[in-house]
């Protein structure tokens, strides 16, 4: 091991610290910073250089157009002669936009097999390139420490490209920022899960996810032969299908492509807990910003890396603001004129946004500090939205599933209330349409009929069919009821905004 890569910083200046075996040790107080590793193998070292290759491929970058702001990049690590024109094409969409903080999903290409869970370093205050030091967001990355999944394991990151390689790109397009690195390393499903909901608390509007991952690997030197012939058609064939539930966040899709598939994806495990983390958030839609292959570069198919980058953006909804503003506003005069024995509020109907007024199907909820104590709804449209928000937040006083410990005025200001306006129904005629995230369900056997929100399942991490069991078991079916030829099953999307919001 070099311990000269190596650098601490204390108080009295730089100091190599070395133990007596030879391992590197710290000292109190002090702190580490990571080094560059990969300057001058894997992209320039120098800091002109390395400037001027950045800038270029951003300018020459043309990446197609998004909706919004963009929350998340899937960009690729290989040296930058073969992936940074791709990656550039993702990072060109940043610009413009500012965050404070960058979330790095990266994993390592020799240990990641080695150990369970997610990698956060423990004393780095800062990861250097050519082009200066990225500052470590020291307060997320202790706070996750404390969670079980996370571990501080510094000899899973020494020499590793997958995070580096992303950092000079970062700080071109958005200057100052602070890091949280994390390393993906082998994880279960329920794992995945776990792991989205500990991070979730520290992706905001003014956070940044970026996943680590190269695509398919093909030919000999990496083990990997679905095909012989018209390789280049057959490699975009491949990476279509890889994309197509990557564009849309859905984490079943993606982790059924691999398990059909056997794609050599190396970083699926970043990839896996982006989508996620995204479905825990209600979803996002992705842009392919980018593609290419290495065997298009340089004529070699007998070896071939893919290429991509997708951007994230929040799935857009039907309403606006205002409508959004409106609505709440008349779900909690509605519940506390109820629960106060007051009249039900009579809104003046021509002074309401357009939206408000058309047919619409709604849920209301209501949640004394994230206990839920009532949430009904209806699933088709019978009359104006504005009046199915008042119809509802009055029954969902009145749930009878509190019956015994019904909602009360004492709660009023602990009360937090949410609105769920619902599309149409759409019968689903493969399960594998099912993207959670982004559908509710409705499952009806005979007499049975069992109804769960989409919020339900992204909020608790439910696969697919997690949540078509948990479906089946609201309406009084056995779990795996959804298998059957006579279970009918439609699904719905809903547009959620609440008063934490």
């Amino acid at each position: 091991m070099d311990t000269r890569r190596f650098i601490w910083r204390s108080m009295v200046g730089l100091i190599p610290v070395v133990g007596a075996t030879g391992q590197i040790g710290a000292m109190e107080g002090d702190a580490m910073v990571r080094p560059a590793y990969c300057a001058g193998g894997w992209y320039p070292a120098d800091p002109v250089t390395l400037t001027t290759e950045v800038d270029d491929l951003l300018a020459r970058a043309s990446p197609p157009g998004i909706p919004g702001k963009p929350v998340a990049v899937i960009s690729p690590h290989a040296g930058y002669r073969f992936s940074a024109p791709v990656a550039a094409t993702g990072y060109r969409l940043l610009r413009g936009h500012t965050y404070k903080r960058v979330i790095v999903l990266a994993f390592s290409h020799q240990n990641s097999r080695r150990y369970n869970g997610i990698e956060v370093p423990g004393n780095l205050v800062a990861y250097e390139t050519p082009l200066g030091q990225v500052p470590i967001d020291r307060e997320v990355c202790d706070r996750l420490l404390k969670k079980s999944l996370f571990v501080s394991k510094p000899e899973i990151d020494r020499g590793e490209h997958s995070l580096e390689l992303q950092l000079p790109f970062l700080q071109r397009v958005l200057g100052e920022f602070r890091l949280v690195p994390m390393l993906v390393g082998q994880m279960s499903t329920n794992d995945y899960a776990e792991a989205a909901k500990a991070i979730m608390p520290f992706v905001d509007d003014e956070t940044l996810l970026v996943a680590s991952s190269d695509f398919t690997h093909f030919g000999h030197r990496f083990g990997y032969l679905p095909f012989r012939r018209d390789v280049p058609e057959k490699l975009v064939e491949l990476a279509d299908k890889a994309a197509a539930p990557l564009l849309v966040s859905d984490f079943d899709g993606f982790s059924q492509h691999l398990d059909k598939t056997k794609d050599t994806i190396c970083g699926r495990g970043p990839i896996k807990l982006l989508l996620r983390i995204l479905s825990m958030h209600g979803g996002a839609r992705g842009v392919r910003a980018g593609f290419d292959t290495s065997g298009n570069m340089t004529g070699d198919w007998e070896n071939s890396v893919t290429y991509q980058s997708i951007v994230y953006t929040w799935r857009p909804g039907t309403l606006g603001d205002r409508d959004h503003e409106t609505l709440l506003k008349l779900a909690r005069q509605t519940v506390t004129a109820h629960l106060t024995r007051q009249p039900l509020p009579q809104p003046e109907v021509a002074t309401l946004p357009e939206a408000v007024r058309n047919k619409g199907a709604c849920f209301v909820t209501l949640q004394n500090h994230g206990q839920l104590r009532g949430c009904i709804g209806n699933m088709v449209a019978t009359g104006p939205l504005y009046e199915s928000v008042i119809r509802n937040a009055v029954s969902a006083c009145q749930d009878q599933r509190f019956v015994h410990q019904p909602v009360t005025a004492d709660e009023l200001e602990e009360l937090d209330l949410e609105i769920s306006y619902l599309t149409p129904m759409k019968p689903v005629e493969n399960i594998e349409e099912i993207i959670v995230g982004q559908h509710g369900l409705l499952i009806s056997l005979g007499y049975n009929r069992g109804v769960l929100l989409p919020q339900v399942a992204y909020e608790r991490g439910w696969t697919r069919a997690e949540f078509l069991a948990q479906t089946c078991r609201k309406a009084g079916l056995p779990q795996d009821a959804w298998k059957g030829s006579k279970t009918e099953i439609s699904s719905f999307e809903a547009e959620v905004f609440g008063e934490k919001e």
